[in-house]
């Protein structure tokens, strides 16, 4: 079975422009259908349930349409802001963000903008930090990241073992080698983010690997990047 047809056996909505959306974004798949899942059901375009007041603008848990966000957006500061769309996007500024790109109530927007957020984090902070951020911060957001990360595994289990991208070994290059990067220096690695794997990385790597007492050999497989976070 296909990336796109497990996504769908799982009812994440438009798969294939998932794929296309996460690929975009650098982002791994299966945290990309996590995201999805746990914020909307699997992509539903809706409002979320956050206790701000709707202001007769939207009703909770409903579709998001155009006319609605657009009545609603100029009341945000004085209703509190409300989760948007699939990725439920929240924060003013990732709305703000959404509209610039064509509006955060049109679903492919809404998904592009949510998973480039979510990309950046995870390279900048690993997995576990970059999902609890992006949901926010205290111990609600602490919950979010532990319950991600376990979906995270089971989403690698059932897109197979290419889910979590390539294995990286020294001569490699691309956003993979960024998020490495990002995630080794999470660690105190202090390495230069150039999405090139050299032997600075390589030695990072190594010396991560021999914290986590795993197999130092300096190559990125899926131990090395269940220890890093990735």
């Amino acid at each position: 079975m296909g990336a796109v047809d497990t996504l769908a056996a799982r009812r994440i909505i438009r798969p294939a422009e998932v794929v296309e959306l996460a690929a975009a974004a650098g982002l791994e798949l299966a945290a990309a259908a996590v995201l999805l899942e746990k914020e909307s059901a699997g992509g539903r375009n809706v409002w979320g349930h956050d206790g701000v007041d709707p202001g007769g603008f939207y009703r909770k848990g409903s579709e998001v349409t155009r006319a609605a966000y657009e009545a609603w957006r100029p009341h945000r500061g004085r209703l509190g802001s409300q989760g948007v769309g699939p990725c439920q996007l929240t924060w003013p500024g990732f709305q703000d963000r959404a509209d610039a790109r064509g509006g955060c109530w049109d679903w492919r927007v809404n998904v592009a903008v949510g998973f480039d957020i979510l990309a950046d984090l995870i390279r900048r902070y690993g997995a576990r930090d970059g999902f609890r951020r992006y949901n926010g911060s205290g111990a609600a957001a602490d919950r979010y990241a532990v319950d991600a990360l376990a979906r995270l595994g089971q989403w690698r289990n059932r897109l197979g073992p290419t889910a979590a991208g390539p294995t990286l070994r020294r001569g490699a290059r691309g956003l993979a080698v960024e998020r490495l990067q990002h995630a080794l220096n999470a660690r105190g690695a202090r390495l230069v983010v150039d999405g090139v794997f050299g032997p600075a990385t390589e030695l990072a790597v190594r010396t991560a690997q021999r914290a986590a007492r795993i197999t130092v050999d300096g190559v990125v497989g899926p131990q090395t990047r269940a220890a890093l976070g990735l």
